[in-house]
């Protein structure tokens, strides 16, 4: 358990990151993606599959117990076949999500505002036209993708078919971006082929379908592989020590000093090496130019950085932070 006040705040803020991702999610799929039938894969696009089977009056039953009942056996499979932490950390998301989507088109007041929207997103000018589906679909690719993000950030996950693209990293080691185009686009594959023959009308939601998972996966890139990019830049200058004293003194940042030998006349040369976070980037490269503008130097983008001054060596989840603390303390 968290044990100072610090502690507690990062906890709060990663759980309530979780929480609004997730809700996030569920308000794009169901103002954006089901008013039109618009299947971007996930947990939505199989219950969008699945209520074109149901009577009109049990089609939103329908829908939300599909999202229960998966939200529930992908939670199970996660934690068969990925282990208990990761089962905890998808906890939150596997209560919110379901009953999120049961608020937004089961609970009077909120469904009926949600549906407003949608028949508004339908009827939008001569609509429904391929205009319609095109720009519900990138509106619900980009909510579900910044909410999907959102709970990356958090440390924790969506459950649902997040599950799969965890066991894709895991077993296959596929980035969770791609992992997550490839499950939705086989759920949109899938719902093409099956609802297709019965209603010629399903092919423009199914085209929108694949447009929102790329969007989705989009997002996500940006925003939770985004947020960890740093870069590495390698300088070669003769006023080496007047930028090793900018970094570390302007910047805050360490230098490496590696020894080198020219290609051409085998002269003995220093690289400075310096990693720092993109929003430093303009900064230390206005000032390498301003000490010396002749300088070599190469900027290297990294997906990710760990240690003192970046991110943390240790995986952070949302409830597990601390337990290798309180081990360590109970021994």
């Amino acid at each position: 358990m968290p044990k100072t006040k610090l502690d507690w705040y990062k906890l709060i803020c990663r759980g309530f990151l979780v929480v609004i991702g997730t809700i996030i999610v569920a308000l794009g799929n169901v103002a954006f993606l089901a008013p039109l039938d618009i299947n971007a894969g996930g947990l939505n696009g199989v219950a969008i599959i699945a209520r074109h089977f149901a009577q009109e009056n049990f089609k939103v039953l329908l829908y939300n117990i599909i999202i229960t009942a998966g939200s529930i056996i992908l939670w199970l499979a996660g934690l068969i076949f990925i282990g208990k932490e990761f089962a905890i950390k998808t906890l939150v998301a596997t209560i919110i999500f379901p009953a999120a989507n049961w608020l937004f088109t089961a609970c009077p007041g909120i469904s009926d505002l949600i549906n407003q929207f949608g028949e508004l997103i339908k009827t939008a000018g001569s609509g429904p036209t391929a205009g319609n589906f095109l720009m519900a679909g990138i509106f619900g690719g980009v909510f579900v993708g910044t909410g999907v993000a959102l709970t990356f950030v958090g440390g924790g996950s969506t459950g649902g078919v997040d599950v799969l693209t965890f066991l894709m990293e895991k077993y296959i080691k596929i980035k969770q971006s791609i992992a997550s185009f490839i499950v939705d686009g086989t759920i949109v594959v899938v719902g093409l082929a099956v609802l297709l023959p019965q209603d010629g009308n399903f092919l423009l939601p199914c085209l929108s379908g694949i447009i929102s998972a790329f969007v989705t996966a989009l997002i996500i890139e940006v925003i939770f592989i985004g947020s960890q990019t740093s870069y590495q830049v390698d300088i070669i200058s003769d006023k080496w020590e007047e930028i090793s004293a900018y970094a570390q003194d302007e910047l805050g940042r360490g230098a490496t000093i590696i020894h080198a030998k020219g290609g051409y006349k085998g002269d003995d040369r220093i690289i400075l090496r310096v990693v720092f976070n993109k929003r430093e980037y303009n900064k230390i490269r206005a000032h390498i130019s301003k000490i010396d503008p002749k300088a070599f130097v190469t900027f290297t983008r990294t997906n990710a950085v760990f240690g003192e001054g970046f991110k943390s060596h240790v995986n952070k989840n949302l409830f597990t932070e601390n337990k290798k603390n309180d081990k360590k303390d109970g021994e």
